[in-house]
């Protein structure tokens, strides 16, 4: 047989064949009936040209079979390359969802339950969960060079709601706004909470930055600081209340031993009883009973009562009652609180004067530092040429002087200055701007004072009065 019919033969005997998916190509071997059956690399490459086949060939696995044929048997001899599938995206919650809340042990093993912190807080800005992007993947080719399309990754389901915005690039949720987070399947920011039920060991003591509104009772031992405003449509049972705004009160506020309530604004409620309180702006009440309050405001009593009895109040506006204290003579002390009065255009000039005092102190005492630098400078000049009283030294040694003359007369004048502020602000007078009014009764038993300044009077009571402070005296006006 000729060389040239041999190859030919060769050639016949290389079937090509692909699987289904397009992913695996291979060759299978024949033997010639004759002689040694011999196949090149080419002849293989040239057979797989002929299939078709140009991405993903083995040359390994052509080399070994033209180094080695093997026959009959079907041998992988080229691949595709997979493609690489996009990644889905994935959300990193930096906040716990609803049901996620249990109450965490001590080491002791016991639980604070007044404590639980169910309700979780977060400020305007603040990083609710971080997003990493779903990508899109890298693209295979099968064996004929045809493109694999890759599989995109899932986007992520980002819990954006109510009060919440994404970044510029969407990585990241963000809070609009000072809230509660009320999360179940989205992220939600409520500036307002709203708790409709008691406080107790259901929900432990709250601390929202914003508006409160508690649909019942504020149950004795617990707490409520708020940073806005209070609605309680219950009563507030020895409890410690702190709010910076405004406070509602349905029913009451019933002190026992341990409740305080404080308030940056007004407070309006039925009443209050043996309870401590300090508030910043008004209080409108029915009725005070054993009542140790403090008010930077007025206290009206409105309602069906209108008494206020026992316990002692301080305020620096009006109170106006219907009834102070009662037939038994039951302690009650109402303090007027009063502020010094004092000449404040006198009081604004010898401050401004202090002012300009300090600052020519200040340029001096800088002068006086350049000028000992200097002394320093010339006297080491002076030792080395033997010249102790150089004409140099003579005039830095005049000017000194004349600094410290200054600087002297500078600080006599500021003490003279701080003892006219210290007697311009002794010499105030105490000034009281607030009154105490009866509208029907005022009962012996009753004290008032107007700073120290007792007012005293010897009927066993007083009807329809006003007691206020004029022209430094106590005066028992009429309603």
């Amino acid at each position: 047989m000729s060389e040239e019919n041999a190859r030919k033969e060769s050639v016949t005997l290389i079937e090509v064949s692909v699987s289904d998916d397009k992913k695996q190509g291979f060759i299978k071997l024949g033997k010639q009936e004759e002689g040694n059956t011999v196949f090149t690399r080419d002849e293989l490459m040239a057979a797989l040209e002929k299939a078709q086949i140009k991405h993903g060939i083995i040359d390994s696995a052509i080399e070994k079979l033209a180094q080695r044929p093997i026959f009959n048997i079907r041998i992988k001899v080229a691949e595709a390359t997979d493609p690489i599938d996009g990644e889905d995206g994935v959300v990193n919650l930096l906040v716990k969802k609803d049901a996620d809340y249990k109450p965490e042990y001590s080491e002791d093993e016991t639980v604070d339950y007044k404590n639980l912190d169910y309700f979780q807080m977060v400020k305007k800005g603040q990083l609710l969960c971080e997003i990493t992007k779903e990508t899109v993947g890298i693209d295979g080719k099968d064996l004929y060079g045809q493109a694999i399309p890759a599989h995109k990754g899932r986007k992520p389901q980002v819990p954006a709601g109510k009060n919440t915005s994404l970044n510029e690039d969407e990585t990241k949720l963000l809070a609009d706004c000072d809230g509660i987070i009320k999360f179940i399947n989205t992220i939600n920011i409520d500036e307002m909470m709203h708790i409709r039920s008691n406080i107790d060991f259901s929900t432990g003591n709250i601390n929202f930055p914003g508006d409160v509104t508690i649909d019942g009772d504020v149950s004795s031992g617990f707490s409520v600081k708020a940073g806005g405003n209070l609605i309680i449509k219950g009563v507030v049972e020895d409890a410690k209340i702190e709010v910076a705004g405004n406070v509602v009160i349905a029913k009451g506020i019933y002190g026992g031993s341990t409740g305080d309530v404080i308030v940056g604004k007004d407070l309006r409620c039925n009443y209050i009883e043996n309870a401590i309180l300090h508030v910043e702006g008004d209080i409108t009440v029915d009725y005070i009973i054993d009542g140790k309050i403090t008010c930077h405001g007025n206290i009206y009593l409105s309602g069906s009562k209108e008494l206020i009895i026992g316990g002692e109040i301080k305020l620096y506006g009006e109170l106006v009652a219907r009834d102070i204290g009662n037939e038994r003579e039951y302690p009650t002390i109402i303090r007027i609180l009063g502020e010094k009065r004092i000449d404040r255009d006198e009081l604004e000039r010898l401050n401004i004067k202090k002012a300009e005092i300090r600052q020519q102190l200040e340029e001096n005492n800088a002068k006086e530092a350049q000028i000992n630098g200097l002394l320093l400078a010339q006297e080491k000049k002076d030792i080395l040429s033997r010249n102790h009283k150089s004409p140099e030294m003579e005039q830095i040694a005049t000017l000194k002087k004349q600094i410290d003359r200054q600087l002297l007369i500078l600080k006599k004048e500021l003490a003279e200055i701080d003892n006219a502020i210290t007697y311009v602000e002794n010499k105030g007078s105490m000034c009281y701007y607030g009154s105490v009014s009866a509208k029907r009764k005022l009962y012996q038993g009753t004290r008032i004072y107007f700073g120290d300044m007792p007012f005293s009077f010897e009927f066993d009571s007083l009807e329809h009065c006003r007691i206020y402070w004029d022209h430094d005296d106590i005066v028992n006006g009429m309603m």
